[in-house]
């Protein structure tokens, strides 16, 4: 009896050992992304932390930064959107995230709402391979962070067709099983719940500067699709079901630089919108963005266009919404801590920006306060996107006023100023952080900028870059304190250092 007992314990031992290891290999080899993106969710969500969801494309993932949102207006959100989703993916991100939180508010971009095949997978119904696989291939992101239930089951039948697809999504270690050869030690960290995870609440952040998009013609004022797509039928549903549950649902629709379908589409939307009787921002036909400075490409916003959608959506919520302003509070000491973060991390990334035009754009947003300096003759001078760059910082129109320079703009964000000279004209007596500073051209190679205490100090001159005609000069914008001295030469229109 004795002997049976012992065999019958190891048998359960072996059983839930081996389990174990099956679990364990499974979480360390599913790929990361989706966790990556959803595991603050989860934890927020758990705590009813959740005011706003914003839900679309790469769109919205580039465009609504959570923690600026905190930051400005003290309204906790998170962004569900994901790359390539359509709207029909959209909805059922929605459902899923809908199972562990109900948010007062949900915001949803109306991007691709020209798509009309039912299927992700119809490769029939879209002959275009690419979107297609980068449909599929994102959808893993939406995707896998969530259990497999039956709304899990409902969700990949109306997104898939093909069955064995089908159970990639459901089953996703039929997928995952051959990842030993790119696993890395965050893999293992998924084992007990200490992987990397998104820091701004599902939002993704680019820096890049788009200097020459092509502008494209506008189709007729006002023209909508005169038929029903697949798009709009999920628009429709995402708007019913919040409105069923009581939900506040904004639709939007994030600017880019627009194709003639897209404005069509976002017409569209509006007659939707006014169908349904529900708010809508439509960003293509509002003076939110600059087409020259504040794309990552032709799509997507980089992190100055991502900040003027938060704010303009903020400013929308604040006046309408009736949401609570949580700063301050003890409870929500975590979006706190990674809404600091994520400008402690914006101020270390313009500090090691090598690419002038990102750096530029980056420190227009007021983490710094800066000097730029161009000398006679820069190719500054001939190189219209960097003009226009420089203009939209400055709101004037000095820097294109100006043929041969030199020139020079503070731009002072503690005292909300900026000044500029050109030519031969100086600067006096202006108040910044770093003190009353004069400017005076003097000859080619020879400026001064100083501060009315402490002439000795000219911080335009050093006789061993005498030959870079731009100079940057970074301080902090409360204390004046210099951080960093960089000089870039335009030959060639590269502004390499």
């Amino acid at each position: 009896m004795k002997r049976k007992i012992n065999i019958a314990l190891k048998c359960i031992f072996f059983t839930i050992t081996v389990a174990a290891l099956l679990l364990a290999s499974t979480v360390a080899l599913r790929r990361k992304d989706s966790i990556y993106k959803y595991a603050d969710f989860f934890e927020v969500a758990k705590k009813d932390q959740v005011d706003v969801l914003f839900l679309g494309s790469s769109h919205v993932i580039n465009a609504v930064n959570p923690t600026v949102l905190y930051n400005k207006y003290g309204y906790t959100s998170y962004n569900m959107g994901g790359h390539g989703s359509l709207l029909q993916a959209t909805y059922w991100e929605l459902m899923e995230a809908l199972q562990y939180t109900t948010p007062e508010w949900v915001v949803v971009d109306a991007y691709m709402l020209e798509k009309d095949y039912r299927y992700l997978d119809d490769r029939d119904a879209n002959p275009d391979e690419s979107e297609v696989n980068t449909s599929i291939e994102q959808l893993h992101l939406n995707m896998d962070v969530w259990p497999l239930n039956k709304l899990k089951v409902e969700a990949m039948n109306d997104l898939v067709q093909d069955k064995d697809l089908k159970r990639e999504f459901l089953f996703d270690f039929i997928v995952y099983h051959n990842r030993w050869e790119y696993i890395t030690e965050d893999d293992f960290k998924s084992i007990v719940g200490s992987e990397s995870r998104n820091e701004l609440f599902g939002a993704e952040m680019r820096y890049d500067v788009e200097t020459a998009p092509v502008v494209y013609p506008r189709p007729e004022e006002g023209e909508i699709f005169a038929d029903e797509t697949v798009g709009m039928t999920y628009l429709t549903k995402i708007i019913e079901e919040c409105q069923d549950r009581e939900i506040g649902v904004l639709v939007t629709f994030d600017p880019f630089n627009p194709e003639p379908k897209d404005v069509i589409a976002a017409n569209t939307a509006g007659a939707i919108c006014s169908a349904y009787d529900v708010p809508y921002l439509n960003m293509l036909d509002a003076d939110v963005i600059d087409i020259y400075s504040d794309l990552n490409d032709r799509g997507h916003l980089n992190v100055t266009g991502a900040t003027k959608v938060t704010n303009i959506i903020g400013q929308w919520l604040k006046d309408n919404a009736g949401l609570e302003d949580h700063r301050g509070d003890a409870k929500y000491a975590y979006w706190e801590k990674l809404s600091n973060k994520y400008y402690e991390d914006l101020r270390e990334k313009i500090l090691s920006e090598d690419n002038l035009f990102t750096k530029l754009r980056a420190l227009s947003l007021g983490e710094y306060g800066f000097v730029l300096y161009c000398n006679s003759g820069s190719q500054v001078f001939t190189d219209y996107p960097m003009k226009h760059l420089i203009k939209e910082i400055s709101d004037t129109n000095v820097i294109m006023d100006t043929k041969t320079g030199p020139y020079i703009m503070i731009y002072d964000p503690g005292f909300n100023k900026v000044y500029e000279a050109s030519g031969d004209s100086g600067l006096e007596n202006v108040e910044t952080a770093m003190g009353y500073m004069y400017y005076q051209p003097v000859e080619q190679n020879f400026r001064l900028l100083y501060e009315e205490d402490d002439e000795d100090t000219n911080y335009l001159y050093d006789e061993s870059h005498v030959s870079e005609d731009i100079q940057l000069l970074i301080y902090d914008k409360n204390t004046g304190e210099v951080i960093d001295k960089e000089y870039y030469t335009s030959k060639g229109g590269n502004y390499g250092k």
